[in-house]
């Protein structure tokens, strides 16, 4: 329950915005250093509801951009820094992002269910009046791209995903009874394959996010210029949570919407 406060809000009529920023970096061969490839901006609308076993479902819809790692633009197309390839830039749009909460963590990663065990451990500084929590997701579900069909776009048969959520927040707040949602400040760190965009194939790596993120909890505190980019290239929709009826569907993820939108890549000249 209070890790549903923190999340969204216990109200399931009330939509919480989320907000996350940062940097995106290659992983490559262990005696190289980290290469940062481009940078990363994007929000979440999330709803909840209390089950009557006492479970709550999460209705989330998420989208996100890439920058330009200097100069914080938006951008459409990216210089591959390892194939020296322009390549046509791929959004984060993923309508259902759904899952459940209960003593497992239920979420379906490209139409594998992942159950995760759910005790997202708590540190206290009362004297700070400051609650800190790690929530972390540890997955390797089989990719939805076979290298056969996605030789370019496809960085192997396994997609290995570490997301690792640390938040911080008043302690009052979260132990206050007649508040329904606590705000938050913290960090997003995501490790992952290769994007299907970057043409990267089964090319040695992988890429780590390290992203700030917050909860400004309305859509008029967002950032205005992220604000115009979700309007202008994606549509208003995504300023809202997913229906009900979006329950029991499959989720969508940056794999299973390129795969949707995009056909293979044509070998490289």
């Amino acid at each position: 329950r209070a890790f549903i406060k923190v999340l969204g809000n216990l109200d399931p009529t009330v939509e919480t915005v989320s907000w996350f920023g940062g940097d995106i970096f290659a992983v490559t061969a262990p005696d190289k250093p980290l290469v940062k490839l481009f940078g990363v901006e994007g929000m979440g609308v999330l709803r909840t509801e209390a089950q009557d076993d006492g479970s709550y479902r999460l209705f989330n819809r998420e989208c996100a951009f890439y920058k330009d790692p200097f100069t914080g633009q938006f951008i459409d197309t990216w210089t591959n820094p390892f194939t020296q390839e322009e390549v046509k830039v791929v959004s984060i749009h993923n309508m259902t992002v759904n899952a459940e909460v209960a003593p497992v963590f239920k979420m379906d990663f490209d139409g594998k269910v992942q159950e995760i065990p759910f005790a997202p451990p708590w540190w206290i500084q009362e004297k700070i009046d400051t609650a800190m929590n790690m929530f972390e997701v540890h997955v390797a579900p089989p990719s939805p791209m076979s290298v056969e069909e996605w030789p370019r776009e496809s960085a192997g048969p396994v997609n290995r995903i570490s997301e690792m959520f640390h938040r911080s927040l008043s302690l009052s707040e979260l132990q206050n009874d007649d508040l329904t949602s606590v705000d938050y400040t913290g960090v997003w760190t995501r490790i992952g394959p290769w994007l299907p965009w970057m043409l990267q194939g089964q090319a040695e790596g992988h890429i780590l996010y390290r992203t700030f993120m917050t909860r400004p909890a309305t859509i008029e505190k967002m950032p205005e210029p992220l604000l115009r980019q979700v309007s202008d290239k994606l549509g208003e929709e995504y300023f809202n949570a997913p229906p009900p009826e979006s329950w029991g569907s499959e989720n969508d993820s940056s794999f299973s919407v390129y795969m949707a939108e995009n056909d293979p890549a044509p070998p490289r000249q």
